[in-house]
């Protein structure tokens, strides 16, 4: 039983991890000279950064209350054998691998979800409510979105603040409600965790942008030498940085209380940022198609990395990524029925939708899903935060490796007891 559950646990985490590369994919800037609709990114030098383990969450709460070929096609998004597999994934992602740890000198992290339903639409049926909060950590709440839609915004609001430690103040606005509106889902995670070793500042350099031109950003170090796990692929390098870890067992279950899956993520969480620097200036495209090909084979790079000695620097960025609508994505990716009034069939979420077909209210689907980030990283570590809403209704030592990102480079913040990528980003510009 206990291989079983592991070999379902991973099969899981990899659909996460195939999503995160999907989307890694998608949102990153083309190869030069292609014809794309992501060009305008290499135009502005737009930084992306989003999380997949908060937008997987919530398309994994919208499952919870899914039917039929709508749930058939959200577990094959997802990766999942079974909307039970998916919400004990959920419940062991949220229990252990975002366990905050700050308590016992590990990084701070939030998780959490909302789940608001106006009040003409019924309740919360017992099912999906109990899903929600055993594993999404996700409370209900009732509101009146047609009557007092200002009310609502600002009780959604108040909740992403809170849930992000300040870090996002808000995510959506009453013009993103209407008579149409019935329920919206909420999932954020926020992170923040300091260096295992800390950088030093090194002033400000040259950075060469994907257009050709090139900007003056400051950067950090480590001493002129040090030693980290770093992979030489064919065509890029990858760097591992990792964070404090938290005392052992500090703040964690008791031994008799652990789970057979993923026992040590329950002990301590080991946070690292790893970072994919092409070869060349604009080797990102290139890379990345490389990088995403599988989980597996991201993976397989992970694990050649080697200790050895790195003269490295690297450019400090925030990155704020707004994405007011995730659906058009989603719907490219293959994410299509729970976006339509005429197919999704999401009857398992309220009250009074599962009827004999001739009292039931208009079907719920999908009208909209948002998706804002945030990462800051400087000479202390790293603080990153996330929300996703649903809307239903409408020199020295021998064989030194330079590390030099003063050119577009991705990166990944990972938990690498259970393989689960928090945050991912690619960086264009560090100044913007």
């Amino acid at each position: 039983m206990a291989a079983a559950a592991t070999d379902a646990a991973t099969a899981t985490r990899d659909g996460q991890t195939a999503l995160a590369l999907r989307l890694a994919k998608h949102l990153a800037p083309p190869a030069p000279g292609a014809e794309d609709s992501a060009a305008a990114a290499i135009a502005t030098n737009k930084n992306v950064a989003f999380s997949p383990v908060s937008l997987h969450a919530a398309l994994a709460l919208t499952a919870a209350g899914a039917h039929g070929a709508t749930l058939a096609q959200l577990l094959a998004f997802l990766g999942a054998p079974s909307a039970e597999e998916l919400a004990d994934f959920g419940r062991r992602v949220a229990d252990r691998v975002l366990a905050d740890r700050s308590g016992a000198g590990g990084p701070r992290v939030l998780f959490g979800g909302g789940v608001w339903v106006d009040a003409s639409r019924g309740g919360l049926t017992d099912a999906f409510r109990d899903v929600a909060a055993e594993a999404y950590k996700s409370e209900a709440r009732t509101v009146s979105f047609t009557e007092e839609p200002e009310a609502a915004v600002k009780m959604i609001n108040s909740w992403v603040k809170k849930a992000t430690d300040n870090l996002i103040e808000s995510i959506i606005s009453t013009g993103d409600i209407n008579a149409d509106t019935d329920l919206v889902l909420a999932n954020a995670v926020y992170f923040k965790g300091d260096w295992m070793e800390p950088f030093q500042p090194c002033g400000t350099s040259t950075f060469h942008l994907l257009d050709g031109r090139h900007t003056k950003a400051e950067f950090m170090s480590m001493s002129y030498y040090t030693l980290r796990q770093v992979a030489c692929m064919d065509g890029f390098k990858v760097l591992k940085i990792p964070y404090k870890e938290a005392k052992p067992d500090g703040g964690c279950t008791k031994p008799e209380d652990e789970p057979s899956v993923w026992p040590h993520a329950s002990k301590a969480s080991r946070y690292s940022m790893f970072v994919f620097l092409p070869d060349t200036r604009d080797g990102m495209a290139t890379m990345v198609d490389v990088v995403t090909a599988s989980p597996a084979f991201m993976y397989s790079i992970l694990a050649q990395m080697k200790l050895r000695w790195v003269n490295l620097k690297l450019p400090k960025f925030k990155i704020t990524f707004n994405r007011g609508n995730l659906k058009e994505t989603l719907c490219q990716l293959g994410l299509t029925l729970p976006f339509s009034p005429e197919a999704a069939d999401l009857r398992g979420m309220c009250d009074g939708d599962e009827g004999d077909g001739k009292t039931r209210q208009q079907a719920l689907f999908l009208s909209k899903v948002a998706h804002m980030a945030v990462v800051n990283v400087n000479e202390k570590g790293t603080e990153a935060g996330a929300v996703a809403f649903k809307l239903r209704g409408g020199g020295g030592p021998p064989d030194i490796v330079e590390f030099t990102a003063d050119h577009p480079f991705t990166f990944f913040i990972m938990e690498e007891r259970s393989g689960v990528i928090v945050f991912v980003g690619h960086v264009l510009d560090p100044t913007k």
